[in-house]
C-alpha cells in the first residue's frame, strides 16, 4: 500500500517526508537502501542534508537521493558527452535546418523557447512523456505547427541520435523502464509527485517493485505543469492511505479565502481542509495599475503570467524608481555584480585606497580606449597578477587617463543603467545586498514565497485562449500564485486589454 502525503500551502510536505526518511534510518534501514526522488534538485538536496546532519552520515551514504533523471542517467552508465545537449544540441538544429535557442532546457526535459525549432522539439518530446503517438498529439493541438514538418523533425532527431549515440533526457526515462533495473530498495519516497509526467510515474512504479514502503508526497491542486507533460490526474486517481496535513505555516485567512475561491472551481481534485497561519490575518489590496502600488519596503515578489508583462511594465518601472530587483530563474539582477564591483572599486582607488590588479582590469574593460585608458594597458600587461595598485601608480604606469566620479569614467556602462544605480543609491537601496524585490514568472517562482506578494492579473491573448479551452489548468496557476503570499496580496488590474487577464480574482 502506498502512503499519500497531500500538502496544501505552507503545510510542509517536504518536511513531512523527510521525517519519514529520519524514522526509516532510525529504524535501522541502510541509508543506500532508501530512494528520494524528487522534481527539483532543491528538495532531494535539502532531504539529504537533513538527514546527514541528524545521523552524522555523508551525501556518498545516499546514492539514491536525486531527481529521476539524475538517477537514469547514473544507472544507464551515461556520460555527458551522451547527452544530446549544448553544442550537440546545436549540430543537431543545423542538421535539421531550424533555429533551437535551448532557453528553458533543463534536467527535467522542458523546452519552453519560441523559436520555430523549440516548439518542435517540444512537441516532439512531449509526445514520448504523454507516451501519445505525435501524429495523435498534433491532432489534439498543433500549437500552429505544420504536421509534416513536425514528423520529418522527429525522423531526423531519431536518425541524429543514432547515427550519435545520443539521448536526451526523456529517452534516458524511457531506457530505464525498458531496462528492468532495480535498485533494490527498501523504502521509496517521491516528492512533488503533482509535477511528474506519466513516464516518469511509470519510472516511480519500477522503483517501487519490492519496496516495504512508498510514500508519495503533493499536492493536486498545485500542478501547474500540466501543458508540459505532468500527469496530474495520477496523483488524484491513486490509491493509499491519505493523509492531508491541515495547517499552513504560510498563508494568512485573507489570502486563503481569496485562494479557496479559485480552487473550489476545479471539479477533479483531491478536497482537503486546512488551516490558515495562526494568528495572521492578512491583507489584500488591489491597484488600477504597478506604478500605483507601493515597493519601497520589504521583501517582495512580483508574479506575471507572462514574461513579457515584466520586460514591458514591471522592469522599466523599477529601474525608474531607482528599486534594485532579481529575475528568476537565472537569478539576473538588475544591477549587474561585475558592474557594482567596479564603481565600488573606482571609488575606492579615488579615496587613496589600493584594490588588487583584476579589480582595475575589471573597472578597464567598462572604459573607452584613449578616453579612459590607453591602448595597450587594458589588460595591466606591467603589473603582477598578485599586486596591488593605486590610483597613482595608474597614472604613471597603468595607462589611466582619467579621475572622474564614476559615472564619467566609466563611460561603456549603458546610460539606463547609469540612472538605474544612481536613483537607487538616493533611495537608499542596499546594493550590495541580494535584492529585496524578486520578478518572476508564476512557473519560474516555484517554491517562492514572500511577505508582499504582487499579483498581475494580465495574460497573452495565446494564454488567454488557452485558459478557456482548460480553465481548470489555470485556476490552479492562479491559486498557486496567491498562496505565495505571507502577509499582504496586492492584485493589480491589466493594463492591455482589460477581458485578457485572470477572471478569478
Amino acid at each position: 500500500m502506498t502512503d499519500i502525503v497531500l500538502g496544501p500551502p505552507g503545510t510542509g510536505k517536504t518536511t513531512k517526508l523527510i521525517s519519514f526518511v529520519e524514522d526509516a534510518l532510525a529504524r535501522g534501514v541502510p541509508p543506500d537502501r532508501l530512494g528520494y526522488f524528487s522534481f527539483t534538485v532543491k528538495a532531494a538536496s535539502e532531504a539529504m542534508e537533513r538527514a546527514c546532519k541528524k545521523f552524522n552520515l555523508t551525501r556518498k551514504d545516499f546514492p539514491f537521493f536525486s531527481t529521476l533523471h539524475s538517477m537514469c542517467f547514473k544507472q544507464l552508465g551515461m556520460k555527458r558527452s551522451d547527452v544530446l545537449a549544448g553544442a550537440r544540441m546545436q549540430e543537431f538544429a543545423k542538421y535539421a535546418g531550424v533555429e533551437i535557442t535551448g532557453r528553458g532546457m533543463s534536467e527535467d526535459g522542458l523546452y519552453t523557447g519560441y523559436s520555430l525549432g523549440d516548439r518542435l522539439m517540444f512537441m516532439e518530446n512531449l509526445s514520448r512523456i504523454r507516451e501519445i503517438p505525435l501524429n495523435r498529439l498534433h491532432n489534439t493541438d498543433d500549437d500552429n505547427l505544420n504536421k509534416s514538418q513536425l514528423l520529418l523533425f522527429s525522423k531526423k532527431l531519431q536518425e541524429f541520435k543514432e547515427a550519435y549515440h545520443l539521448m536526451d533526457f526523456t529517452d534516458m526515462l524511457m531506457e530505464f523502464v525498458r531496462s528492468g533495473i532495480r535498485l533494490n530498495l527498501k523504502e521509496l519516497f517521491v516528492d512533488e509527485s503533482q509535477d511528474l509526467s506519466h513516464l516518469q510515474w511509470r519510472v516511480v512504479e519500477s522503483l517501487a517493485e519490492g519496496c516495504d514502503r512508498v510514500a508519495v508526497a503533493g499536492d493536486d491542486d498545485q500542478a501547474i505543469y500540466r501543458w508540459a507533460g505532468a500527469d496530474v490526474d495520477h496523483l488524484i486517481d491513486m490509491r493509499g492511505d491519505v493523509e492531508v496535513l491541515g495547517q499552513s505555516y504560510r498563508v494568512p485567512i485573507t489570502v486563503q479565502e481569496v485562494a479557496n475561491k479559485i480552487i473550489s472551481r476545479v471539479k477533479h481534485r483531491r478536497e482537503k481542509a486546512w488551516s490558515p497561519r495562526r494568528g495572521a490575518d492578512g491583507v489584500i489590496e488591489r491597484a488600477l495599475s504597478f506604478d500605483r502600488v507601493d515597493c519601497g519596503s520589504g521583501q517582495i515578489l512580483i508574479l506575471a503570467r507572462n514574461a513579457y508583462v515584466l520586460n514591458e511594465q514591471i522592469e522599466p518601472t523599477l529601474k525608474r524608481q531607482g528599486i534594485v530587483y532579481r529575475r528568476l530563474p537565472h537569478e539576473h539582477w538588475s544591477i549587474s555584480r561585475k558592474t557594482l564591483d567596479a564603481i565600488q572599486n573606482w571609488e575606492r582607488l579615488r579615496k587613496g585606497q589600493t584594490v588588487d590588479v583584476e579589480a582595475v582590469r575589471r573597472i578597464y574593460g567598462l572604459m573607452t580606449l584613449e578616453r579612459g585608458v590607453r591602448r595597450g594597458f587594458k589588460t595591466l600587461p606591467k603589473a603582477e597578477d598578485d599586486a596591488v595598485v593605486d590610483l597613482k601608480w595608474l597614472r604613471k604606469s597603468g595607462g589611466l587617463l582619467r579621475e572622474d566620479p564614476w559615472h564619467e569614467a566609466l563611460d561603456l556602462i549603458p546610460a539606463g543603467d547609469k540612472n538605474h544605480i544612481r536613483a537607487a543609491r538616493q533611495r537608499g537601496e542596499k546594493l550590495s545586498a541580494v535584492p529585496r524585490v524578486t520578478l518572476s514568472t508564476i512557473h519560474g517562482a516555484k517554491g517562492g514565497e514572500a511577505d508582499h506578494v504582487i499579483l498581475l492579473k494580465e495574460m497573452a491573448s495565446r494564454t488567454f485562449a488557452e485558459m478557456q479551452k482548460n480553465p481548470e489548468d489555470e485556476m490552479r496557476v492562479w491559486y498557486v500564485a496567491a498562496t505565495r503570499a505571507r502577509e499582504k496580496l496586492t492584485i493589480v488590474e491589466p493594463q492591455r486589454d482589460s477581458a485578457r487577464r485572470c477572471q478569478w480574482l
